[in-house]
């Protein structure tokens, strides 16, 4: 009897240390390994929340975007001359964020500025972007005024826009460093639309294969 006793302790003993770690394993979390979280599509602010827009798209790069919002634009441009600067127009662009958010807007058209810039023929003048990675081609086209703006749409209202439809007056790729850019306005008297093009290196983060984050911008001037 004595032995029988021992041998059913021993039985309840071995039992109860078995429910105790299987008790202690379901309470474990298995973890889940390999999976990558997808990266959610960005909404950037002002610029593209309409990407489809055949309206041109000027961002606002004063205004403050709301907390926990990121801009997804590429940097501003400048045209600097003896007499002053212009601030660039935002046309069609592709960007990527240094989060590696990325946003692209298309445009027809091109925003015109209130007043063209005066410029001297035979002036260099300098192209600056403000901001961002240094890009690996910058390049401009020169349009004359005339032939080249339009309302950008049939609707009633629709602003008058720089829409470009004629040959080039001049092109020209422009060297430089430290986002400044030098050009030489080697063009006769007149109204132009100035259309720059440029072109930065595949991001570190979220590339797509093949292609570059590229944007368009465009300056009203004055030559005389």
């Amino acid at each position: 009897m004595e032995l029988k006793r021992w041998i059913v302790l021993l039985a309840v003993v071995l039992l109860l240390g078995a429910g105790c770690r299987l008790g202690g394993e379901s309470g474990t979390p298995t973890p889940t390994a390999g999976v990558t979280p997808t990266r959610p599509v960005a909404t950037p602010t002002v610029a593209a929340t309409a990407p489809a827009s055949p309206v041109p798209q000027t961002p606002n790069p004063s205004s403050t975007p709301p907390p926990g919002s990121i801009l997804v634009q590429p940097p501003d441009a400048y045209l600097v001359t003896q007499s002053g600067e212009q601030k660039a127009s935002f046309g069609a662009f592709y960007w990527v964020h240094e989060t590696g958010y990325a946003a692209e807007v298309t445009s027809r058209g091109f925003e015109i500025q209130p007043e063209p810039l005066a410029v001297q023929a035979g002036e260099t003048v300098q192209v600056e972007l403000r901001g961002g990675p240094a890009p690996e081609k910058v390049a401009l086209e020169v349009f004359p005024e005339e032939g080249n703006k339009d309302r950008i749409g049939p609707q009633a209202g629709a602003i008058v826009a720089f829409i470009p439809r004629t040959e080039p007056a001049a092109s020209a790729e422009l060297s430089g460093s430290d986002g400044r850019y030098s050009w030489v306005t080697d063009i006769p008297a007149g109204n132009y639309f100035v259309r720059l093009r440029v072109e930065w290196p595949e991001p570190s983060r979220n590339p797509v294969p093949g292609r570059k984050p590229t944007a368009e911008y465009s300056f009203f001037i004055a030559v005389s």
